[in-house]
Formats: structure tokens, sequence, C-alpha cells
């Protein structure tokens, strides 16, 4: 199938519909020209026959797909007023119906005539069949146009087609290549030679890598690149060398976890970037360098832990960036510095304990910020503040209780407050939202509030809708404004959508009645306070050194004076000035640097000038199980063990001594050793003798706060004591120097022996010596001869 191939098919397929418009008009006698086919309506330029548009041929202006092949309206008018298409056999008495033959030649399209009564169908479809002649089995050719990029191209469709390997022999004017849903495992280099190629999926098939050097190399047309749900696990530098004109790659659904510096850096016409769905950890600056053209990034279930400093600051051209469904549980100030033109962030679904306001405010273009599904508890002061945002979502927090004072303050452009569907939220401030002039919509539905407090209508805008429809709400005096907002439908200042579905919860006698059906001369103006459970518990516990935050909120009106009031009976409110305590308004206390002590009931005081509502919690603190005695007592020193199995609670101990009287009171100046964690016995020496001391086990944090663990009394021996241990000292020094000579000696005998038993393994006895006797006969013995005297 040679190039240009698709073009020729169109060509023939256009004569045919000439003809068949010759047909229809009357022919006279002599050879039909190509005036006569331009009197007959078709004028370049002029109205076509809607054959003649589903050909492509429009107005004189070629289809985008002809001219890849090189032909345009003028040339084929010529070729007709040329003589190529001819009628034979007219007479000028009268027309003969001819059907056009056409062939398909190098140098064009020639008709031949066929003498038939009208055009079969067969022929059109063998014009469009052609395509597949030549097709990879079990796949499908042809003209298709693409979805997502809006042209028709020429296609191999092998999706689906139970492929195992990729196919080879592909036709090399392929302008659309897609193997979806395969089993394929392997891309060939031969793709390289597709160099029209535009769209390409191999998506859906079990690619493990892309492979190194020039797959892509030679792809200078493609724009849309989609290998999604594969298994592909590393993206390498050299793997996407080449198609610079690149707008879409989709990388989702693979296991992907280490991308190499700058490995996308040749794309630099890059709009999309999908890598949805992966395992990313961390990311990186150098994998974004020159995606200056980057439009939208999507990083959506991943494994992304933090966002450090200036990582997205080369792409300037961002508007889109999606971090949803990771593990996100800090931001630095600076994580999205160089992002001027970021439209929407969404960081839903992440591990976000507070919000990074800093790191928001340096987003000048933002429109849409969502943040649902985050473990806030509480919205604290200026959290959402001098942002351009217009529409801020904080919905589905499961642990989201309070929204403080100026939580949202000074958002200028923001249209949109989303609040809704957050099964802990109990209590919004009447401050909450301030400097909010163009919000349009207010959603503060399916929450836990049992009610807004008047006041909060002094700061919304004019006409501000409000949801607040699925919330026990409480019918009593915190409801009346809301029931006159009711009333007055479209003229309150306030407008409450849906009213018919806000339900009482509460007093009993108004349960499960619906607002709108109450009497507003029924609802007082004043009440007793109401104190909101904001634990969700009765009983709280701490552990010893951690500090506890304690929340009081309550409804009523006029609006309720809050304070808390202590185990010992003390008041705290906003003149406290503690180290160990903290009070912050309306009613927050925290509690820092616990002890068992601090244990007990502690109880929330609302009042007005109607009465005096009490909430309590108890708190309880949990030890470490961590208990220090004395193990051994000498006059002049003390030696300590401690218990347990919490080494790693602190990074350091020290004990602290003192001298204490009969009462346990202490008399003496306090010193202090440092300990390890890993050690568990300590010796204090240089004691004074019959003395009573405090022994304490504790961790003195930074602040310089010192925080007992366990402390035990210990009296040291007299000196008495001292002597009879010198004495006993003494004989058992004699006692062992003796045994040690008497050792010595027995060692010294036993090596002796051992040593001569070793010698005497090398002596040879005589009875081993191998020496013979000998008889000497002694008849020619002779008596010695002796000298005369």
């Amino acid at each position: 199938m040679g190039p240009g191939w698709h073009v020729r098919t169109s060509l023939a397929v256009m004569v045919v519909v000439l003809w068949r418009w010759v047909q229809a008009a009357e022919v006279q006698a002599g050879d039909v020209q190509a005036g006569a086919v331009q009197a007959a309506g078709v004028q370049a330029g002029g109205l076509q026959p809607p054959e003649m548009q589903a050909a492509g041929v429009q107005g004189g202006v070629q289809d985008p797909e002809m001219q890849g092949g090189e032909v345009q309206a003028g040339g084929m008018q010529d070729e007709v007023q040329a003589g190529e298409l001819q009628a034979g056999g007219t007479e000028p008495g009268g027309t003969q119906p001819t059907e056009v033959q056409t062939e398909v030649q190098d140098g064009g399209v020639q008709a031949t005539e066929v003498p038939t009564s009208s055009v079969q169908a067969e022929e059109m479809q063998a014009a469009t069949a052609a395509s597949n002649a030549t097709c990879v089995a079990g796949c499908a050719c042809g003209l298709v146009r693409s979805l997502r990029l809006q042209q028709e191209l020429y296609m191999l469709n092998c999706s689906f087609a139970g492929l195992k390997s990729f196919p080879e022999a592909l036709p090399t004017d392929l302008e659309a290549l897609s193997v979806r849903g395969n089993a394929i495992t392997h891309v060939l280099d031969s793709l390289a030679r597709l160099t029209d190629l535009r769209e390409l999926d191999l998506s859906g098939n079990k690619i493990k890598s892309i492979g190194r050097g020039g797959m892509f190399q030679n792809l200078s047309r493609l724009l849309h690149l989609d290998m999604a749900k594969n298994t592909i696990s590393t993206i390498f530098r050299d793997n996407l060398m080449g198609p610079r004109a690149l707008l879409h790659l989709e990388l989702a659904n693979n296991k992907i976890n280490y991308i190499e510096d700058e490995a996308l850096a040749d794309l630099t016409s890059l709009l999309t970037l999908d890598l949805r769905q992966n395992l990313l950890g961390s990311l990186y600056e150098e994998w974004f360098h020159g995606l200056r053209r980057l439009h939208t990034l999507d990083l959506t279930h991943n494994r992304i832990h933090n966002i450090p400093a200036s990582v997205f600051r080369a792409l300037t051209s961002l508007h889109h960036l999606n971090l949803s469904g990771n593990r996100i549980s800090s931001v630095d100030p600076r994580a999205f510095s160089g992002l001027t033109r970021l439209q929407e962030l969404v960081l839903e679904d992440n591990l976000l304990a507070s919000v990074p306001t800093a790191a928001l405010q340096s987003l000048p273009s933002l429109a849409s910020l969502t943040v649902d599904h985050n473990p806030l508890n509480k919205i604290k002061p200026l959290d959402f503040s001098h942002l351009s945002a217009a529409r801020i979502s904080v919905r589905h927090m499961p642990d989201l209780r309070i929204v403080d004072p100026k939580a949202f303050y000074n958002l200028v452009n923001a249209t949109t407050l989303l609040l809704s569907g957050n099964p802990r939220l109990a209590y919004v401030d009447p401050l909450a939202f301030m400097n909010v002039d163009a919000l349009r919509d207010l959603q503060l539905h399916d929450n836990h509030l049992r009610g807004l407090q008047k006041e909060i209508a002094d700061y919304l805008p004019e006409g501000v809708s409000l949801t607040l429809y699925g919330n026990p709400l409480t019918c009593d005096c915190n409801a009346r404004w809301l029931r006159r907002m009711v009333a007055q439908r479209g003229n309150a200042s306030v407008v409450l959508r849906e009213p018919q579905r806000l339900v009482c919860h509460s007093p009993p006698a108004r349960a499960h009645k619906l607002l709108k059906d109450l009497l507003l001369m029924r609802l007082d103006k004043s009440c007793a306070p109401t104190v909101l459970n904001l634990t969700q518990s009765r009983v709280v516990v701490g552990k010893v050194g951690g500090y506890q935050v304690l929340e009081c909120r309550a409804l009523g009106s006029p609006s309720p004076r809050l304070h808390w009031l202590l185990p010992d009976g003390s008041i705290v409110n906003s003149t406290l000035n503690e180290v160990r305590r903290r009070f912050f308004p309306p009613c927050t206390l925290i509690h820092y640097h616990l002890r068992a002590a601090d244990e007990g009931p502690y109880t929330c005081v609302a009042e007005n000038e109607c009465a005096v509502a009490r909430g309590t919690v108890w708190l309880s603190v949990a030890g470490l199980d961590i208990h220090l005695f004395p193990i051994r007592v000498s006059s002049t020193f003390i030696t300590l063990v401690w218990n347990g199995t919490e080494r790693r609670a602190f990074p350091s101990y020290k004990i602290f001594h003192t001298e204490v009287d009969e009462n346990g009171t202490a008399v003496g100046e306090q010193r202090a050793s440092e300990t390890s964690p890993a050690r568990k016995t300590f010796t204090i020496n240089h004691l004074r003798p019959d003395t009573r001391y405090r022994f304490c086990l504790g961790n003195e944090d930074a602040s310089g706060y010192w925080l007992e663990i366990s402390c035990c009394v210990a009296a040291t021996e007299d000196l008495q004591f001292m002597l009879q241990g010198i004495s006993r000292t003494s004989n058992a020094a004699v006692a062992a120097m003796m045994g040690l000579v008497l050792a010595m000696t027995v060692a010294v005998c036993l090596l002796s022996v051992v040593s001569r038993r070793y010698r005497q393994r090398f002596y040879e006895s005589p009875d081993k010596s191998g020496s013979q006797g000998a008889t000497v006969p002694l008849v020619h013995l002779c008596r010695p001869l002796m000298p005369a005297s």
C-alpha cells in the first residue's frame, strides 16, 4: 500500500459520483465536456451535490487529508476537461446511460465505460473495502475521525485483537495506530519508520519498558501518545526523545516509581501529562525541565508524601494541578513558587493536618481550590485568607469540628464556599467569614451543626445563598433568625435554599418538625446557653509528656461567655498566663507537658443573662510504665534501676536527686545526672552517709521544662556500715590473695606434670631399640698373656 493510497481511492469515488450527477442531467448529442458538467451545476466554489461533499470536495477547497496527497479541486476539474472522464456511445439522436469503472494507476484515475442501466453499489463498496486488502490480520484499516485530535486520520486499528506481539510490516503512511487491549510485552523498533504517525495508542498491554534509544526518534509529527495501563516501572532519559510535537502523554495506571532527571525535557510542546495511579513517592524539580508549555499535570493516586520547595518552578504555563489521593502531610511554603498561571489546585484525599496557607497565598491566578477529605480537626484563624480563589471546597472532612473566627478572611474573589458533608462539624463561629464581599453561595448542609448564631448574618454579603439542611438543628432562640429568613424568602439578607428540608432535632417537643412550620412568635428571643459536645466522648486520653487540646463552644442568645474550670477548682480564661497552660479565645485550652497530676474533670462553663450551662470532659493521663527504685545502697552511693519498655519515648533521660527531710520536703540543692535511654541502671556517688534522698527520673525538653516520669526515696547507710564494708572488703581481699597463691601453686605443679608426660612421649625403650645378640664360641679363647713379674 503506497503513500497517498487513500487519496487515490477518494478520487475514484468522486469520479463515480460525478458521472452519476451527469446521468441525472439532460445529455445532448456529442461528447460530455467539463463545461457540460459545470453547466449541470458543478462549479468550483458553487453548490455541490451531497455525494461530493461527503467525498471531501467542498467549494474547491480540499479536505485536510487530501492536502497530504497534494490533490486539489482545481486539478480535478482540469482532468475532467482534458477528457479523462469520457462518455462513449452517445448519438445525437439519444443518450445511452453508462456506468463508469475506475482504474487506479500511477498517473491518476482513468475511467472506462461499461454499458449498464445504472451504477451498482458494488463499485462503492469495492472502493472503500480496498483499504483492508493489505491490513494486518484481525485489524481494520481506513479513514477514521480522531476524537482526540478532531481530524480524519488513516488508521490501523488492532484494538482487542488478541495480539501477543507487536504487528510487523506496518504501512508506512499510517497516521494513527491503536493496539489497545492486547497482551503485547515489547514494542518493535520498526515503529520509528512510521514518520507520518500522529496518534499512537499502546494502552492496556503488558509493556514493561519503553525501550532505550530511538523508538520515537523519527516520530516528529506524533501528537498523542497513550501508554496507560501497562507495567512500566522506569522512565529513562532517552525513552521519550524525538516527538517534540507531542501534545498529550498518558502514562496512567502503570508501576512507575522512578523518573530519570530531564527524562521529559525533549517534549517541549507537551500540554497534558497524566501520571495517575503509579508508585511515585517523591517529586523532583528535574522531572519537569523543558515542559514550559505544560497546561495540565495529573499526579493523583501515587505515594507522594510531601511537596518540596520550587518543585514545579519550570511549569510556568501550568493551569491545572491534581495531587489528590496521595499521602501528602507537609507542603513547603515555597512549594508552588513559579506557578503564576495556575488556576485549579486539587489536594483532596491526603494527610494534611493543617492548611498550607503560605503555599496557597503564592498562587496569584488560583481560581479553584479543593482540599476535601483531609484530617483537619479545625480551621484556624486566617487558614484561608488573602487567596485569589473564587471557589474553595472543604468537604467530607472526617475529623473537622470547628471553624474559628476569620477562618475565611479577605477572600475578595470568593463566590462559592463549600463546607458540606463534614460529619463532626459542630460549630461555625459567627466571625468565620469576614471580608468575603463577593460570596454568593455558602454550603453548610449535611454537617453536625445544631445551629448558627444570628451574628453570622452581619458579616455575610447581602443576598448570599445558604444551604443548612441535613443538620440536627436545635429549634429554640438560636433558630429564630433562621425562621425569619424563611419567612422573608427572596427579600432576606441570607437566602435559605430548600427550606422544606430544614428539620428540627431538638427540643423533644419540636423534634422532627419542619422549621418553616413553626410559628415565629413561639420561638423565644433569648434562651440559656447550650454547651456543644466537640469531642464526641466524655473521656479524652493524654500521654505523660505530651499535650492535650480541650475545646469549648456554646450557642445561646445573647451570646454566652466561656471559661474553663480545672480539676483543682481554678478558673482558666483569657487572663491566663502560664507556661504549661494556654488559653485561646473563644475557649480553647491547650495543656502542655502533661503529668499524672493533671488527670481529672475539666468543666466548660457558658453563661449569659438567662442561665449558666456546663459541660464536663474527663482527662485521663496515661503513664509511660517506667518505674525507678534502688537496688544497692551504701553510705556514699546508691545504685538505681528502672524498668519499662518505652525506651524511645525521649531521646535522653535525666536523674535528679536532692536531700529531703522526714516529710519529703527538699532541704538541699538539686543535682542532675544524664543517661541514655539504652541504659537501665545508674549509680550516684558522693552522697552523704545516713541521709534521705529523693531520686527522680525524667526528661527536660527544649523549652527547659522538666517532666517527672518516676520518683523514689532512699536513705544512705551510716559510717559504721561503711567501716564494716571496708573490714569485710579487707578480709575478703586476704582470703582472695591466699586462694590465688594456692591456685597458682597447683597450676604450676599440674603444668610440670603435663610437660614431663609430653616429653616422655619421645623416649625409646631398650626393648624397642632393635639390636640383636651374638654367640661367640669359646674354644679358641686363650688366657691373656701376662708379663713376667
